[in-house]
């Protein structure tokens, strides 16, 4: 189960890392920002993944928790 997470963890630091290394490529000699104003799909995004990611991990932690106490 910890390497599941651990593989799960990774993948999504290593797209992050991948998105952000793209973005700095495309973007790094235009004298413009990126235009992400009120791109409600991107914004959704960059709340939902890291709740979900908490939640998968705090489920399984608050099992271990509560089997382990009695």
């Amino acid at each position: 189960m910890r390497i599941l997470f651990l593989l799960i963890c990774a993948t999504v630091a290593a797209g992050v890392f991948a998105t952000m290394h793209r973005a700095v490529w495309t973007y790094r000699r235009r004298n413009e920002p990126p235009y992400f104003h009120r791109w409600i799909a991107v914004e959704l995004a960059w709340t939902a993944i890291p709740c979900l990611m908490w939640i998968a991990c705090a489920i399984p932690a608050a099992r271990l928790i509560l089997a382990t106490n009695p």
